[in-house]
């Protein structure tokens, strides 16, 4: 059942007259960057959005311009996009990899997002400005601005009226490899999904939000917005610093008084990993309400394992939150109910691939998949499964997730074909699968990522839990994906990061996951530690580790890499 809609700061019809009624409502609301060292009130922030906007405007950005981002998380980050915003631009946080060191591959990654969205504008930080020079190197044409001081003032009269209507973000993928896919949300439409996020997980201007997910993915841009412009304090730390002192992080947390924190599936093992159970037991997280789990496929196993680590700090089960959303829906799809505990069923693996029915079994069956309920669709998403036949499945039947209402896109930036293919009607195709049980959502996949052989289906995760337990596997870094043989023939293709003995590692590898799903036709492919290759948000790349290992790519392969399901070379 949606939840009435109750907040009169997210009423404004723009994300620049929202930052005006949080200001008026709540003008000691502040954000604070602690990698940065600084911070910024609601007050400050409406009144240097505005003397930002003009800068903007003397630069030569007009309204309607799709305009770069490159700005490190500092209050000038909030500055620079509310300026653009107010200037009646819209704003693309350009995905870099936190701490990269090769300036020429991020240059030609970037310049294909600046040359698809047509930007004649970026918004740079001179801690790249090594990184603006090989942009135009490229030849991309591309100007570069400052970012804007968080400080300063202007006539708020003398800016361009900003439609609703206009776009406010064009969000493109981290970790595209191809022709890179710019996601369009108006105004109106990121507004409407703002909504949806405070509404459904029943944020209020008393909660203490910490972020570290970097603020080009759609949890950490639209994330941080729906708790700011409610009127709650943020804490904005910089990826690098989760990833370097994930104690610090918390240990701020737990200072504040904190209440909700986003992340994806890996971060909180990484959590429960890199922090020690004696400097955890010394935190007070008591007042933690809301750990947002979603961006990736949530493991059954990360969300007992957090439970049951912090709970010696006062950490209540109901706070591991796993939900499930995506750019394309302004954030959030489907969020469970704020305050229960996580919900983990375990349905038959092999009647799910072979007839796709999710029959639930006992977790101690041979053939059980642990799955972790996301929920119910948030207020304003419609939400249906659909089958390979085009029929809406019941309750319990596997499909693709389709969704529809006003937080949807409107389509992708300058790409009529990819708009038009991504839409079933009203439907927005996510590309992602799953089913429903007993009214709950559960997502077991990408389509793309599906592995089928012999005309059943194989969830690349169930075969990857398998393989990263085997000794060698480099800390259980493997990827599994739909592969062929010389001859044509389907199987499952596995890689794995392995330091040593990669033969015996291979065959350990095949033999288990041959036996787990049974299955004779498993290939494995070692690789050296490293070698997979994950997205700027920090996601496996299957399909593209998939296409490198299968093109033969030898940097960071061993020599003759491949075992078949004979365990022969292939």
């Amino acid at each position: 059942m949606q939840r009435p809609e109750r907040n009169a700061r997210l009423a404004g019809r723009t994300l620049g007259e929202s930052l005006a009624l949080l200001a008026g409502s709540t003008p000691d609301a502040r954000a604070r960057f602690p990698t940065a060292g600084d911070e910024i009130t609601a007050t400050e922030l409406d009144l240097a959005a505005t003397a930002a906007a003009h800068g903007f405007l003397r630069a030569g950005v007009r309204p309607g311009d799709v305009v770069g981002v490159l700005v490190p998380t500092a209050a000038r980050f909030l500055t620079t996009i509310y300026g653009l915003w107010r200037a009646g631009a819209a704003v693309s946080v350009l995905p870099i990899q936190a701490g990269f060191a090769d300036v020429a591959n991020t240059a030609r990654r970037l310049a294909r997002i600046v040359t698809a969205a047509g930007m004649r504008h970026l918004v740079l930080d001179p801690a790249h400005a090594d990184l603006g020079d090989a942009l135009r190197g490229l030849g991309t044409g591309v100007t570069l601005v400052p970012p804007s001081a968080p400080s300063g003032t202007g006539d708020a009269r003398a800016l361009p009226t900003v439609d609703p209507a206009s776009l406010a973000i064009v969000q493109f993928t981290s970790g595209s490899t191809s022709r890179p896919k710019g996601v369009m949300l108006p105004h109106e439409t990121t507004m409407a999904g703002l909504r949806s996020c405070v509404i459904a997980g029943e944020f209020t201007a008393g909660d203490v939000f910490l972020q570290w997910v970097p603020t080009f993915h759609d949890m950490g841009l639209i994330g941080l917005q729906s708790h700011w412009l409610n009127g709650a304090d943020v804490h904005v730390f910089a990826p690098t610093t989760f990833l370097r002192r994930p104690g610090a992080v918390l240990a701020h947390f737990a200072a504040h008084g904190g209440t909700v924190m986003t992340g994806p599936n890996f971060s909180y093992d990484y959590l429960v990993d890199r922090v020690p159970a004696e400097e955890l037991a010394t935190l007070d997280l008591s007042r933690w309400r809301l750990a947002f789990n979603g961006a990736e496929p949530v493991s059954a196993a990360t969300v007992r394992r957090f439970t049951e680590a912090l709970k010696p700090s006062g950490v209540a089960e109901s706070v591991m939150y796993p939900v499930y959303g995506m750019a394309e829906a302004t954030l959030s799809i489907s969020y469970p109910d704020p305050g229960s505990t996580a919900r983990v069923r375990a349905v038959d693996r092999q009647e799910l691939g072979a007839t796709g029915v999710a029959r639930p079994v006992a977790e101690t069956a041979p053939t059980a998949k642990p799955v972790v309920s996301v929920g119910r669709a948030v207020h304003g998403i419609d939400l249906r499964v659909v089958r390979d036949s085009g029929a809406v499945a019941t309750d319990g039947e596997f499909g693709e997730i389709q969704i529809a209402g006003d937080p949807v896109t409107t389509g992708y930036f300058r790409d009529p074909g990819a708009t038009a293919a991504a839409f079933d009607g009203r439907w927005l195709r996510t590309g992602d699968l799953g089913f429903r049980l007993d009214g709950e959502l559960y997502v077991t996949g990408r389509r793309k990522e599906m592995v089928v052989v012999h005309g059943q289906n194989f969830f690349p995760d169930d075969v990857e839990r398998v393989a990263r337990t085997v000794p060698g596997v480099y800390r259980g870094r493997c990827v599994a994906f739909s592969d062929t043989d010389d001859e044509g023939g389907e199987r499952i293709g596995v890689i794995v990061e392995t330091g040593s003995d990669p033969a015996g590692v291979c065959e350990e590898v095949r033999r288990r996951v041959a036996a787990e799903v049974d299955l004779a036709r498993v290939a494995i492919y070692p690789v050296k530690p490293r070698w997979i290759p994950r997205t700027t948000s920090g996601k496996w790349q299957r399909v593209l580790a998939a296409r490198r290992v299968t093109a033969g790519e030898a940097d960071g392969m061993f020599p003759e890499s491949a075992h078949d399901g004979r365990g022969e070379r292939v």
